[in-house]
């Protein structure tokens, strides 16, 4: 699995709902929210609700 992280969208580190494409080896995409403090925290776990998961970009959040 390979994953990208993109511009770090955090500066306090809150738990965020994060919004995070995630594109298979087979060239499908999912959309994944999770529950994260950083965006790269929600990347990984993105990726692991995916199987074959290629790479991943969040595409927004939300802080609480």
């Amino acid at each position: 699995m390979t994953y990208v992280s993109c511009i770090s969208l955090d500066t306090n580190r809150r738990l965020k709902e994060y919004q995070v494409e995630v594109i298979t080896f087979d060239g499908e995409s999912e959309i994944v929210y999770v529950i994260a403090r950083t965006a790269d925290e929600a990347q990984e776990k993105a990726a692991a609700h995916v199987p074959d998961a290629d790479y991943t970009m969040v595409q927004g959040f939300c802080e609480y």
